[in-house]
């Protein structure tokens, strides 16, 4: 069974049951054969309207290859991937900006491909780099920017893409993030960790984080997913509440159990 992609109406998504993703069994195979390699099975997991889940695991357990699915980059070899939102937007570890524009350019590149005229997207531009705290900094270039205001501007240009995409039937839009703080040193990821927050409960957005970082995922996330080492599947599943450093010890030890068979 191939991945279906459906996008649900508004009506839809008015009820109880509505969800921004529902992934239904879903597994990804690359290659055929004796070279055939697994990396996803029978994944289940069900996102509601702007929760914040991450997807915590080790490294190669399938966690961007899932966004990749989520974001329509690939399709899921069974398995069926159901958005209730807009096409979702990609922020990665890099910033990814483009070097010759300025970073009000860069945010207002996803609104000039939907269609948004030069004011009205100049005006959201600036709303949005004010929302990340980059207020006057609009006319510079990416080189003229620390690495933690790179990714600022990163962040601003992707929430620009998830509204111009709620455009489409006026469904809501979904942020998905692949490690976006990996490669900061420690102060800055602290800080952008907490804008990341004050953004989302801002926003509404609902957001999908990747990272294989506990304390990261405990810290930003209503909801965190382990995933098995490949092929990756759900195995373990937490609400994130009071008692935090008691959850960061339970979900470590679960993640080595995790990492140990697989090494076994």
């Amino acid at each position: 069974m191939t991945s279906i992609v459906e996008r649900t109406d508004r009506t839809d998504r008015t009820g109880p049951s509505a969800m921004a993703l529902d992934l239904r069994s879903v597994g990804k195979t690359f290659g055929t054969g004796q070279n055939a390699v697994t990396a996803l099975r029978s994944i289940d997991l069900r996102v509601g309207p702007g929760e914040f889940l991450c997807l915590l695991g080790a490294s190669g357990c399938g966690k961007s290859t899932l966004l990749n699915l989520v974001a329509g980059l690939d399709g899921a070899t069974t398995g069926e991937v159901v958005l209730g939102t807009a096409r979702p937007s990609f922020m990665f570890q890099e910033p990814a900006l483009l070097p010759w524009l300025t970073a009000r350019r860069n945010v207002e590149l996803p609104l000039r491909l939907a269609g948004q005229g030069r004011r009205q997207r100049r005006e959201r531009a600036e709303e949005l780099l004010a929302l990340v705290r980059l207020e006057g900094q609009g006319d510079k270039r990416p080189h003229e920017l620390s690495g933690g205001m790179r990714q600022r501007v990163a962040l601003a240009r992707a929430l620009a893409a998830a509204t111009s995409a709620g455009t489409e039937g006026d469904l809501p839009g979904m942020l998905l993030m692949d490690e976006p703080f990996a490669a900061l040193d420690a102060i800055t990821r602290d800080v952008l960790q907490g804008e990341l927050l004050r953004v989302w409960q801002a926003t509404g957005t609902t957001v999908l984080f990747v990272t294989h970082d506990v304390r990261e995922a405990i810290r930003l996330a209503q909801r965190v997913v382990l995933l098995s080492s490949r092929p990756g599947t759900v195995v373990g599943e937490w609400r994130v509440g009071g008692g935090r450093e008691e959850l960061h010890t339970e979900i470590t030890g679960r993640l080595r159990q995790v990492i140990t068979s697989h090494a076994a």
